[in-house]
């Protein structure tokens, strides 16, 4: 569990194209949503293997519904 998920955050989106995600972010932005992400290639773990790990977009549980319309609808 990370730090957001503690603290009323969830994960809505994961990709391993974090400009795929970062795209979401500005969508959620632009509705008035607060979205965090949570970039797993940021880990010096893929420098020790060839793993390409996935970037994570959350935003507050009250907003879960609304972002997730978003996303999937536009």
């Amino acid at each position: 569990m990370t730090d957001l998920e503690k603290n009323g955050w969830v994960s809505i989106f994961k990709s391993n194209d974090s400009v795929d995600v970062d795209l979401k972010k500005s969508k959620l932005a632009a509705a008035g949503i607060e979205a965090n992400l949570f970039d797993h290639q940021d880990s010096m773990l893929t420098t020790l293997n060839s793993t390409k790990l996935s970037v994570s977009l959350y935003v507050h549980k009250d907003d879960e519904a609304k972002a997730l319309d978003i996303i999937q609808n536009n």
